[in-house]
């Protein structure tokens, strides 16, 4: 029989000390991991930063450093996200989603050119997936909103905040009386979060007095704070009746969250009943956020039994037919709202708007906070964009009333603190100058008709100077006419619709003196031909409104050739032009009698005049020609370029109009006779 081998005594002592570090290592992780698992971020984290330190294995490394990443996240810690996610994708992490969740991180430190690099090497490695390409088209847009801000003005609350977090506000009985969660040191629960590693956070108010200043912020009176976290309340119904979140806590292990509702009666709020939404006491709701009526309540949770979830933290929706009825089967409000992400923090405004936080939704950091309206059967979902949002973590909006004003969170101040936001009233103005179109001369005296299809109209006459003034209405169309007998009345168009910041409209009117002959520029005919090409449309439109508006005055249409072609030919091709004109003219419904076609051939060459808005822009563009210069055909021939031979032959190719009476109908007079 051979006697088994052994191993000297310091091998055997080595290889015991390695097994009861490695089992002890295992231990360690389980136990971090089943804390992550009850959502106890903060000691999970502290345990992975301790194993973490011991590892050598760059896997290993990778997949603590994954989960450290993961804790940051979910805490709303970006810099530490962002550092452990870092790692992560340094050792070469298994799970390619990491990648994204770097983007993402960067993206909240504002880090955009950074964080577009992670999008796309999570697009490469997972292409299907459109988290990827989201997130890279959200740091494009993100940077566009900073550049171009809403009209809203947000400001920190200082007198309510601490160092501590500060957050889910609220209005009360009034604008004057708010509600928020808060892990401020007066807080009930004194114990350090497991969730968090702050205080357990309790529901505080405070009033603003008749300065408007606000007063200390107090825990609320009576029974609704515990050693627990109590947060994200609503009141309602003038202050009376308050649901909110809470979420017990027991030395052992956190117990989830759930809902609650409480009366205001004379000794503070009363003891709070639990809300029956889901029969199974392991599913945890929170972030209560309800209709007017009571009849409606949206709600936050991770999965519910028998309903399927879109990932993450989704919002649910119940109904009920009365106040104190029973509430309906939790339905998820769908993938129009919620992501693979988590959406947070409902909040429901009287008109039915509908206002959430998300971090899967196409945003500028972490959490940003959007506003979804009902349209039918589906909900149309719009970012609230900056500043309302940053790169930072934005949530738990609350509007006072119908008012452009409120409250939000955020931590885009270091610490999670209120800020104030509103949308100043927006200011519409128009500040013209009536000028001469031959002199640019101001002139005074016109009379500018300011008109709407809603009626909003006024008039005023032009100043001294020429100038008018109008204030304008929001979300409406407008046009403006300026007139004075002699010229030809000129008109405007302007609109304040969909406009989100105050504007002054700076337009000039040039009235043209009547007996002027004036081009159309543009008119485009087929090589050789009578027919009109689309492009002269636009600018036969606005001969069209020119003549709707100068309903008094009756035209000559004139076309004109340049010197190439028979003498013959040109007579006949510009009369065909000229008639084209006038057809178009006709078909827009200006009446036969108020226009007449002439065809001038090449019989009336441009004259070049300084006199004329028009003359002083060819001078300026084409140096070699002058004041008074006509374009005959000995002019052309003894220019010294083709390509200034060109541009001659193009001048003289017009088709343009001059008045023949101003008073069509009544006692006509024609211009240039002497009665």
């Amino acid at each position: 029989m051979k006697k088994l081998q052994t191993l000297p005594f310091p091998f055997i002592f080595i290889f015991i000390l390695l097994s009861s570090g490695l089992y002890a290592q295992k231990r360690m992780i389980k136990k971090a991991d089943d804390a992550f698992a009850t959502g106890e971020y903060f000691s999970a984290a502290e345990m992975y930063e301790k194993i973490y330190e011991k590892l050598t294995a760059k896997k290993d490394k990778a997949d603590i450093a994954f989960k450290l990443g993961e804790c940051g996240r979910i805490m709303m810690n970006d810099k530490k996200a962002a550092k452990w996610y870092r790692k992560a994708v340094r050792y070469n992490t298994d799970n390619p989603v990491a990648w994204l969740y770097y983007g993402n991180s960067l993206k909240a430190l504002g880090k955009y050119e950074e964080a577009k690099e992670q999008f796309k090497k999570y697009q490469n490695l997972v292409p299907d997936d459109p988290r990827g390409k989201n997130g890279e088209k959200s740091c494009e847009l993100a940077l566009k909103w900073i550049e171009n801000p809403t009209g809203y003005i947000v400001t920190e609350a200082e007198e309510i905040n601490s160092k501590y977090a500060d957050f889910s506000p609220s209005f009360g009985r009034s604008k004057s009386e708010i509600y928020f969660s808060s892990t401020r040191e007066s807080a009930h629960g004194k114990n350090t979060s497991n969730i968090t590693g702050q205080s357990f956070a309790d529901i505080f108010t405070a009033k603003k007095d008749r300065k408007g200043k606000w007063s200390v912020p107090v825990p609320v009176e009576g029974n609704i704070n515990t050693p627990g976290s109590e947060g994200a309340a609503i009141v309602l119904n003038g202050g009376s009746t308050m649901y909110f979140s809470m979420c017990k806590q027991t030395e052992k292990a956190n117990m989830g969250c759930k809902i609650y509702k409480s009366r205001y009666n004379a000794g503070g709020w009363s003891e709070p009943q639990e809300v029956q939404l889901i029969g199974d006491s392991s599913v945890s709701v929170a972030h209560p956020a309800l209709t007017k009526d009571e009849l409606t309540m949206y709600f936050v949770s991770d999965s519910i039994p028998g309903m399927k979830s879109k990932g993450g933290k989704d919002i649910w929706v119940v109904k009920r037919t009365s106040p104190n009825g029973k509430w309906s089967k939790p339905q998820n409000l769908g993938s129009e709202i919620n992501t693979k992400g988590d959406e947070k923090f409902p909040y429901v405004r009287d008109n039915g708007e509908l206002y959430f936080a998300s971090d899967g939704h196409i945003g500028m950091g972490g959490f940003d906070i959007f506003k979804a309206v009902k349209n039918g059967n589906k909900w149309e979902v719009e970012n609230m964009k900056y500043p309302v949002n940053s790169s930072k973590n934005d949530f738990g909006i609350c509007f006072y009333e119908d008012k452009k004003y409120g409250y939000l969170s955020s931590d885009r101040n270091r610490y999670i603190n209120l800020f104030h936001f509103s949308m100043p009233d927006l200011v519409f103005t128009v500040k013209g100058k009536v000028t001469n179109s031959n002199t640019g001369e101001p002139v005074a005296g016109a009379i500018v008709h300011l008109t709407s299809p809603s009626g909003h109209d006024a008039e005023i006459t032009s100043a001294s100077d020429g100038t008018f003034r109008f204030t304008l209405h929001p979300n409406t169309d407008y046009t403006i006419i300026a007139s004075k007998p002699k010229y030809l009345s000129s008109l405007a168009d302007i609109s304040s619709k969909g406009l989100k910041k105050s504007k002054t409209f700076d337009i000039v009117l040039d009235l043209a003196p009547i007996k002027n002959t004036f081009e159309l520029p543009n008119i485009e005919y087929d090589v050789a031909k009578t027919t009109l090409r689309p492009e002269s449309m636009v600018s036969l439109d606005k001969l069209v409104k020119l003549l709707n508006v100068n309903s008094h005055i009756t035209i000559e249409l004139a076309a004109n050739t340049d010197f190439r072609g028979g003498e013959e030919y040109n007579q006949k091709l510009s009369e065909g032009r000229a008639k084209s004109v006038m057809d178009y003219l006709i078909s827009k419904g200006i009446k036969p009698d108020r226009l007449t076609a002439v065809g001038n051939g090449e019989k009336k060459p441009k004259v070049i005049s300084s006199k004329t808005k028009e003359g002083r822009k060819i001078l300026a563009k084409y140096k070699f020609l002058k004041d008074g210069d006509v374009l005959t055909e000995d002019f052309i021939n003894n220019l010294e370029t083709e390509e200034q031979k060109e541009i001659c032959h193009q001048l003289n190719r017009r088709t343009e109009f001059r008045v023949l009476r101003d008073d069509y109908g009544i006692n006509a007079v024609k211009f240039g006779s002497d009665k």
